[in-house]
């Protein structure tokens, strides 16, 4: 039997012996935080970002180890598991590769839901209560978020007929993404991000469903030729930690996590506006050509959406309740706004 930490911390205690252990075992902890991006990445720097708040807040009390890049073998799939099991004690994921374990985490990539980065924002606000009950019936707690940039589509054309579409071998990053271009005629397949290169290289996809900051990680322009601006979605990254490795780290430590949410909330939606300018910039210079939303007939928008209701229907019948309350005060945060 392998005697875990988490199993030594539920049975030390149950027989009260962590006060005996308390001082060694909570001097300098250390937690790996698993990311299936870089360094670099989006969700990379909001790593950094988190960590170094947590150092200024804590010091030396917890030492918070970055693993970028799938380090630890997790990709974003996994970590739900990895982190409910205590086999990491944090990560970033993307959660809507985790449908299959509540369809709640679909929510940010259905289709044309949230319409820019402020919608976006509001639609965590109105879900975050919802999310976070998921995590804590699974043994975790739910941190901050950070948006994807709006996704749009890299292929070796531009996106400006529904033509287009038709028959396009298009990766995608999510069930939403999957059956809403499956709809639209396409040919969609759900690929992982460190799958990517090889299927583009050996000309598995002709196109792929991202964001204008996951061309750059890609260096896209070594295989495709053109970028359109759609503002299909913007999937939500979370941050979750083990809540036995939570509940273990002293008062002023837990204490500290949680006050750090907002303030990470608010460099990951600053991130992501101060990015995409960036990144678009960046792919011409790498003789992309980039398609704005301002230059997509709306024809082409009035097939995707059509294409996409479908897919909200079949969320809301799935998530039920839950699913409408959250509509529901989406739509009252969106007026409070004006």
């Amino acid at each position: 039997m392998t005697f875990t930490r988490r199993a030594f911390m539920r049975t030390a205690t149950a027989t009260g012996a962590l006060v005996a252990f308390s001082g060694p075992v909570l001097a300098n902890v250390r937690w790996d935080m698993s990311d299936e991006y870089g360094a670099t990445s989006l969700t990379g720097q909001a790593c950094s970002f988190f960590i170094e708040e947590m150092n200024k807040r804590v010091g030396d009390q917890l030492t918070i180890n970055y693993q970028g890049g799938g380090a630890l073998g997790y990709k974003s799939i996994d970590h739900f598991d990895a982190v409910q099991d205590g086999g990491v004690q944090a990560a970033v994921t993307l959660m809507t590769q985790l449908g299959g374990i509540d369809p709640l985490f679909n929510l940010s990539s259905l289709p044309f839901i949230a319409a820019n980065l402020d919608e976006a924002y509001l639609l965590w606000q109105a879900a975050r209560e919802e999310y976070a009950k998921v995590f804590e019936e699974n043994d975790m707690v739910l941190l901050w978020a950070m948006p994807n940039a709006p996704s749009g589509i890299h292929a070796k054309m531009p996106i400006t007929s529904t033509e287009a579409l038709s028959g396009l071998r298009i990766r995608t990053y999510d069930v939403n993404g999957t059956q809403t271009l499956k709809n639209a005629g396409a040919a969609p397949l759900q690929v992982a991000w460190s799958d990517l290169i090889p299927q583009l290289s050996t000309g598995g996809l002709d196109a792929v469903l991202t964001s204008a900051d996951g061309a750059i990680q890609l260096s896209i322009w070594d295989y495709l030729s053109d970028f359109t601006e759609l503002s299909y979605a913007m999937g939500l990254f979370m941050c979750h930690v083990n809540k036995d490795e939570f509940d273990a780290l002293p008062e002023e430590v837990r204490t500290a996590m949680l006050e750090s949410v907002d303030a990470c909330d608010a460099f990951n939606w600053e991130t992501i506006r101060a990015s995409i300018d960036t990144a678009y910039t960046k792919m011409a210079e790498n003789g992309m050509t980039v398609t704005r939303n301002a230059d997509v007939p709306a024809e082409v928008f009035e097939h995707l959406r059509a294409a996409g209701e479908q897919v909200r229907e079949g969320w809301l019948a799935e998530t039920g309740e839950r699913g409408a309350a959250i509509l529901a005060r989406f739509e009252e945060l969106k007026s409070q706004q004006g």
